[in-house]
């Protein structure tokens, strides 16, 4: 006699496990518990079954097939089922007493414990890992549920403790590789350490859809798709990554690609809906308009989906029929949904030709009836849904419209539009939303927009609106001059709104008038304060923050660094003398910022200078040693300890231009000329590459001094990316996510006069000349930074940066000494000649406090701390490793 369980089962998706369950596992499960609630116990068992082939290590997911095999009365399928799974390491209370309760009277046979010797050597290791994961020392218990599989791997739980071990690390690379390992080895569970491998395979995948999704939220659908690509290479069960690559496609306008990423997606899960529902509309936009319907059909054959998905399954089809001109499928469709149901009805109005914008006639491209995809986070995963275009709050097309034109989906929102002036051509409003979407449009449809607006602008020439809008569109297409006569135009029309100033104020700052653009804004702030223009926080703010932009005509920076802060020029003469240990550096920079010449919103030019010296060099210490010498044999050389020079005499100044022709592009252009300012800028020793130098003064114990003249210097040209999201201060969040970098890319050329002089080792002159000294230096020089801004509670300009970061470097020097006074090498390579690079990677937290703008400016200088520590990935190690530590003054 067996006995029933003594409670009704406690079954939820999030405790399945240490991991929430995701993607498909997700929905066979919240099938499956749904199933077993409302008594479809053939259901659950199946829903449960399945979803244990992707999740075998889920506790719940156990329990809900025992369970399910109990209420079928299958009571000796439920004992072996829940005998398995204990067996196979996922145990629970719950399991435990459905073996009790299923397990005939009566003693119970006594597992065997294994007496291997293997065993035996590998158990207290494998107890110590255990014990180490439970206490969260999970590196500990990774290296010895290693030594533990390795010793013994017949052991399958000792191998997904290593897996799991590494898995709470995030290394997932490494959880997969040691499940391979595990399973070449002999590991009895192969099923389980593949689950957690695929579960590692899905943490990758969710940091490359995270970067998939940052770059769509950026506008950069380009570099979306080969990280969404990878995300579903990783985890190809997950719909979510399925549903990012489709959307990624659509957006380069890669609808064939987007359908097949589609197709791909439904072999691997044939029986997602939204999958479906999403290749039918991909498919009625490439005019399959019969495969279109079926994957609707496909859809509606299913006997697990709700009422409410079945319904927008109906809708979403009768809209891509009615697209398609197929008014009768349509009608099929609709048949089952009530007279009652508005949306139905209004489909049932356009396939009987009825309804003055649903008549064929007015038939638009499929994407006016783009089906919403809404997705939302929940703590087993994204979940998407699909639903009408007209879900309710958007039961027409000018209201769809709007919406589309604001999530930038301006091909739906012109198509919309469209259907809007069909519907009522007389409206303006109607009309003015189809000139807007147009601006936003291709080029073809922008010159439509303004052709429209000159056309309604002859009939009426002091419509504020068409003036406004044609302002618009001559900013963006690079005529600012002409956009401030149409603002200037509007607001003397009397009807213009408030903030017609400020559209003013943009397109004269546009056109190069920055200082009279501040003064506009500043009017904009008086008329704001004084109730006649509304501004909220956001607009004032960045109101202030283009006046502190367009008022700006000089700057200063000053900065001292401690081991990363390095010239990019670095290895030439005149450059700061550093180490890359224990040294600081200091830097001044001024600059001017001229208005009316090169300078405009979108363009500026700087004059500036800079000074630069090492403020402090740590000892460097050369260890005793034998080296070559470079007359044969070798040389023995003691140990020494030597301070590089430091403070004035390493100082080097600069005078530049740079201007950077596009602000949205962020590509700045500079020359510059350098100085050597300090002796030992200008000064040193001379160290040849040539052998047969080095053993001409080896003989002579002699060394080649230098002594560049004083106003001496190299020309540097260089390029500069930079590209920045979120550096700024926000008063609308208290935390954002902050991306900043750069590139730069330069040559630096010296070929300065020279006085050499060749002493001995007594100080004695052997020799003087006068010569060149050239040094030319190509060099690359990059950073990232990538994390979260947060503005703290004690001070609203105060803002942390947490981040991770990955630098490099590239530099390729070539130097010659010409004119020489040593006998018989006149001309030769100096020995700093070469090429090398840095890459390093770490973290590292910012610090930067906004100083208090006023009323009109906003906040726009500041001080800025940055602490980071960065290990070696690659090149010269003691540029790519170490503390980097800068502290900045902006004014």
């Amino acid at each position: 006699m067996r006995a029933a369980p003594a409670r009704q089962p406690d079954f939820r998706p999030g405790s399945s496990g240490k991991r929430p369950l995701r993607g498909r596992v997700w929905r066979l499960s919240d099938e499956g518990f749904k199933a077993y609630a409302r008594g479809d116990y053939a259901t659950a068992l199946l829903r449960a079954e399945a979803a244990l082939e992707l999740r075998p290590d889920a506790v719940r997911l156990h329990q809900l097939r025992v369970y399910a095999l109990q209420k079928l009365s299958r009571l000796d399928d439920a004992l072996h089922a829940a005998e398995q799974a204990i067996a196979q390491g996922h145990t629970s209370p719950e399991l435990e007493q459905a073996v009790a309760n299923l397990r005939p009277a009566g003693p119970a046979a006594a597992g065997e414990v294994p007496t291997t010797p293997e065993y035996r050597k590998a158990f207290p290791i494998a107890t110590l890992a255990y014990q180490q994961q439970a206490a969260g020392k999970h590196e500990a218990a990774a290296a010895n549920a290693e030594i533990a599989v390795r010793t013994d791997p017949s052991q399958g739980d000792w191998a997904l403790l290593w897996l799991n071990a590494l898995e709470d690390l995030q290394r997932y690379e490494e959880a997969i590789a040691a499940g391979a390992q595990a399973i070449s080895l002999g590991a009895p569970n192969p099923e389980a350490i593949g689950a957690l491998m695929r579960l590692a395979s899905q943490a990758i995948a969710v940091q490359h859809a995270q970067k998939a999704y940052e770059a769509m939220g950026g506008s950069r659908p380009q570099d979306a798709v080969p990280e969404a690509r990878e995300a579903v290479r990783r985890a190809p069960d997950v719909v979510s990554h399925r549903l990012l690559l489709i959307s990624a496609l659509q957006a380069t306008q890669d609808i064939a690609g987007a359908e097949a990423a589609a197709s791909d997606a439904l072999q691997a899960d044939d029986e997602s809906a939204t999958l479906h529902l999403q290749r039918a509309y991909l498919r009625a936009q490439l005019g399959q308009a019969n495969e279109a319907q079926q994957d609707i059909d496909a859809v509606l054959a299913q006997d697990w989906i709700d009422e409410a998905l079945r319904r927008n399954t109906r809708l979403i089809g009768a809209d891509l029929a009615l697209a398609g001109g197929q008014r009768a499928r349509a009608l099929e469709l609709l048949a089952p949904l009530s007279e009652g149901d508005s949306q139905a009805a209004a489909r049932r109005a356009q396939a009987g030709g009825a309804g003055s914008w649903w008549r064929q006639g007015d038939a638009l491209p499929v994407s006016a009836y783009a089906p919403l995809q809404l997705c939302h986070e929940t703590p087993y995963g994204t979940v998407c849904e699909m639903e009408p275009w007209d879900s309710p709050g958007t039961d027409n097309p000018a209201a769809r419209a709007y919406a589309a034109y604001g999530q930038k989906r301006y091909e739906q929102a012109i198509a919309l539009a469209r259907m809007a002036v069909a519907q009522d051509p007389k409206s303006s409003g109607n009309q003015t939303l189809l000139t807007t979407a147009l601006a936003a449009g291709t080029r073809a449809e922008q010159e439509e927009a303004m052709a429209r607006l000159d056309q309604a602008l002859a009939a009426q020439p002091a419509d504020a609106n068409a003036l406004r809008q044609r302002g618009y569109l001559r900013l963006a297409h690079g005529e600012p001059a002409l956009a401030l006569a149409d603002f200037v135009a509007a607001r003397e029309t009397g009807q213009a709104p408030a903030t017609n100033v400020l559209d003013e104020a943009y397109a004269m700052a546009a056109a190069g008038r920055r200082p009279a653009a501040a003064v506009l804004l500043r009017q904009a702030i008086d008329d704001a304060d004084a109730g006649r223009m509304p501004l909220d926080a956001q607009q004032r703010f960045d109101t202030r923050s283009a006046i502190a932009s367009f008022s700006r005509e000089w700057g200063v920076t000053a900065s001292v660094g401690y081991r990363g802060a390095r010239a990019p020029s670095n290895g030439l003469v005149g450059q700061p003398v550093s180490l890359p240990g224990n040294a600081a550096f200091s830097t001044v920079e001024a600059y001017w910022r001229p208005s009316g010449f090169l300078n405009s919103s979108s363009s500026t030019f700087d004059v500036y200078g800079r000074i630069s010296n090492t403020l402090y060099s740590g000892s460097d210490l050369t260890g005793a040693q034998s080296v070559p010498d470079p007359c044969g044999g070798t040389i023995e050389v003691g140990e020494t300890r030597s301070r590089p020079t430091s403070g004035f005499p390493t100082t080097t100044g600069a005078i530049g231009v740079r201007y950077t022709p596009w602000a949205e592009n962020n590509l700045t252009f500079g020359l510059e000329r350098q100085f050597l300012i300090g002796n030992a800028a200008r000064g040193g020793f001379l160290n040849p590459s040539d052998a047969a130098v080095r053993c001409a003064l080896n003989q002579q114990a002699a060394a080649v001094a230098y002594q560049t003249e004083g106003g001496a210097g190299a020309w540097q040209a260089y390029a500069l990316y930079g590209f920045y999201e979120g550096t700024g201060l926000r008063i609308d969040t208290s935390s954002w996510f902050t991306m900043e970098g750069y590139l730069q890319l330069g040559y630096t050329r010296l070929d300065a006069p020279t006085a050499y002089t060749l002493r001995d080792s007594n100080g004695q002159v052997l020799g003087r000349s006068e010569g060149k000294l050239r040094r030319g230096q190509g060099f690359a020089a990059g950073e990232v930074r990538v994390g979260r801004s947060f503005v703290t509670d004690y001070n609203e300009r105060l803002v942390f940066f947490p981040h991770v970061s990955l630098a490099a470097d590239w530099y390729s020097n070539r130097a010659r000494a010409a004119g020489t006074p040593v006998a018989g090498h006149g001309d030769f390579e100096l020995a700093d000649s070469g090429r090398d690079w840095s890459l390093g990677a770490g973290v590292g937290v910012n610090v930067r406090y906004w100083l208090a703008g006023d009323r009109y400016r906003a906040q726009s200088s500041y001080v800025d701390a940055s602490l980071q520590y960065r290990a070696r990935v690659g090149g010269v190690t003691d540029r790519a490793r170490g503390l980097f530590l800068s502290v900045t003054f902006a004014y």
